[in-house]
This record gives C-alpha cells, sequence and structure tokens, in this order.
C-alpha cells in the first residue's frame, strides 16, 4: 500500500546548520537565531504609528515624491492625513516603473497587516501593491505565497475607504516596503502598518 507524499509546505523551507549552539529558554531569542519569522504572532497587536505620529517622519521614505514639494512627501502618507496633499504620492513620471515607500523601525518589530487609503484631496489611490521586507535595508525578501511567488495585495477602490489587508504570516522585521504595482491617476497613498513591538 504504497504512494505518493504529496504534502506540500506552506512555505518553502530551508536547512540551516549551526556550529553553535543557543543555551536558552526564552522564545523570542530562540525563534531570532533560528530565524523563525513565520511562527510569531501578537498577543496584542495595533497600529504602529503611522496615523499618531509615535513613528517619526524621518523614518518615512520613498523611491520619490511628487516635485520634491514637503506637502507630497512620504510622511504625508500617515493614515487619515488631511489638508493639502492628502497621501504621499509618488514624482509621477519620473518613478511610474517601481514606486516605493517604506518604513524603518530602527528596531525589529513583529507586523501583521496593513491598512490603506487613497489620497483624501484627489481621485487619487493606490489600487495593487506588493510588500518586502528587511533586516538592514541592503537585502530583501517579498511576501509570497505557498509556492514562493510575491503576492499581491489588494488596494483602495476610493479616496476614504480603509482597507485592511492581513499578511499570510507574521513578520518579524526591521523595515517594511510598499511597492505599487496599479494605482488609479495617480500613485498616491494613505497606509498604517499592524503589528505589535
Amino acid at each position: 500500500m504504497g504512494g505518493l507524499n504529496t504534502f506540500v509546505p506552506y512555505r518553502p523551507y530551508e536547512v540551516t546548520y549551526y556550529d553553535t549552539f543557543l543555551i536558552s529558554s526564552d522564545p523570542e531569542e530562540i525563534q531570532q537565531w533560528l530565524n523563525c519569522t513565520g511562527k510569531l504572532s501578537c498577543s496584542l497587536e495595533g497600529p504602529l504609528g503611522m496615523e499618531d505620529g509615535r513613528t517619526p517622519d524621518e523614518r518615512i521614505t520613498a523611491s520619490s515624491f511628487w516635485q520634491n514639494r514637503a506637502d507630497h512627501a512620504p510622511p504625508r502618507a500617515r493614515l487619515n492625513t488631511q489638508g493639502y496633499a492628502a497621501a504621499w504620492c509618488n514624482a509621477g513620471i519620473t518613478d511610474n516603473i517601481s514606486p516605493w515607500i517604506q518604513v524603518d523601525f530602527n528596531d525589529t518589530v513583529t507586523i501583521t497587516g496593513l491598512i490603506t487609503q487613497g489620497r483624501g484631496d484627489h481621485d487619487q489611490r493606490v489600487t495593487e501593491y506588493q510588500v518586502t521586507y528587511s533586516d538592514d535595508g541592503q537585502s530583501w525578501n517579498y511576501v509570497t505565497d505557498a509556492d514562493g511567488t510575491p503576492m499581491k495585495f489588494p488596494g483602495n477602490t476610493d479616496r476614504t475607504t480603509l482597507v485592511t489587508t492581513r499578511l499570510p504570516f507574521a513578520l518579524r522585521t526591521r523595515i517594511l516596503r510598499i511597492h505599487p504595482t496599479e494605482w488609479h491617476d495617480h500613485c498616491s497613498m494613505r497606509f498604517e502598518l499592524i503589528g505589535c513591538y
């Protein structure tokens, strides 16, 4: 009664061999040492500080912003930003191939989801995006599906409705980058990150 094993893991796994050992009973320390980012979750998750300003302006950066004007700069991407411009807006013609916006927490956090919103004062919005993450700003990983394909997440259909997206696994990382892949009229967005410190 043989058979064929058709088990497909949720995420591709790599075998890592260690020349050293860790003596610890702290679950988080063990998970970090083993790089088990998909196993972590938040016991009490919430907004990570975009909307309420706990994330400093200098920690929010982007590939570009419209005419290098401060009123279109990355810090304008805070959820529910009002006024002109009520969103981060990329440079348009010079940055329409692969725009991005990122938050660098300057320390490791757990991220479980995002809330996105269109530009509040114009009919502009990101309608689809991908997510990458990094611990050093040099080496980046896409959030992928079970086959290892970078996932595309739904964006917004209007200016103000909040769209909440849950990531397929909790990310334990320092930097999260959003890569808009489709948009309506102009690449503009506001957002919040959900998770825990």
